[in-house]
């Protein structure tokens, strides 16, 4: 059985693309494989605050806290102005160098 030269020619670049295409399907193989990861260690356990850090702290998360209720509970009149409005702005065009 005779074979077309074209014909020929696509088995020989099938050939040739399956035997470069071979060593890089190993390496994707190998490289889909995750190795073990050992594992993370503990993180330390924070160190414990003085007593008057801690208490700052709370008085601070208070304020934040009634600063809040005063912002949330405050009623604004329909119609009122909005606190701000997007506006795009143009970009600049980068002047021409000589």
């Amino acid at each position: 059985m005779k074979r077309s030269r074209r014909k020929f020619l696509r088995l020989l670049a099938a050939g040739s693309a399956a035997t470069l295409a071979a060593p890089a399907t190993a390496l994707a193989a190998v490289a889909r494989k995750k190795p073990a990861r050992a594992a993370k260690p503990a993180l330390p356990a924070a160190p414990a605050l003085p007593a008057a850090v801690a208490a700052e702290i709370e008085k601070q998360k208070g304020y934040v806290a009634g600063a809040l209720k005063a912002v949330r509970g405050y009623a604004l009149p329909p119609g009122s102005d909005l606190a701000f409005t997007f506006r795009p702005v143009r970009a600049r065009r980068k002047a021409k160098t000589p």
